[in-house]
């Protein structure tokens, strides 16, 4: 009899064009799932030491400031916003403070937090790799998983 039923219940979801799997699905990404960026990071790649702090994920948005230095002069810097609309997380960054006219909608969460665009040229994905609560190796990667990364180390914000 039970038998009977999981099959009428799997017939039902075929003829409907509901995925059987979906009931095991994960919910979707949420804004909150960010939440571990909060904060103030630091690191060095090179010869450039890299400051960044993200605020909390109040409202559906997470903003965050990136300056690169080398000798105490700032050589680059990048805003970025992260938001939810729709059910989707998206990153947006503004290299230089100009918008890339690419957001990257967030589509992993786990160990690695993935943000990607194949529609964009260089990079495809943005890479949170979350090893510790304190501790974070972002990263680039283009089509191929080439890319460059490095490693940030959460920091007291001033």
């Amino acid at each position: 009899m039970r038998t009977a039923r999981i099959a009428s219940v799997m017939l039902c979801a075929v003829l409907s064009g509901v995925d059987a799997g979906a009931a095991s699905a994960q919910a979707p990404n949420t804004l909150a799932d960010m939440a571990f960026l909060t904060g103030c990071w630091a690191g060095q790649t090179g010869t450039v030491e890299l400051q960044e702090q993200w605020t909390s994920p109040e409202g559906g948005l997470m903003l965050g400031t990136t300056r690169y230095l080398r000798d105490g002069e700032v050589v680059d810097f990048e805003f970025s916003r992260i938001d939810e609309a729709d059910g989707v997380v998206t990153l947006w960054p503004y290299p230089r403070g100009s918008i890339s006219e690419h957001g990257f909608p967030l589509v992993s969460v786990g160990s690695e937090y993935v943000f990607e665009n194949l529609e964009h040229d260089f990079p495809v994905r943005i890479v949170y790799a979350r090893v510790t609560a304190d501790r974070l190796e972002p990263r680039i990667e283009g089509r191929d998983g080439a890319g460059s990364g490095w490693i940030l180390s959460r920091v007291a914000c001033p």
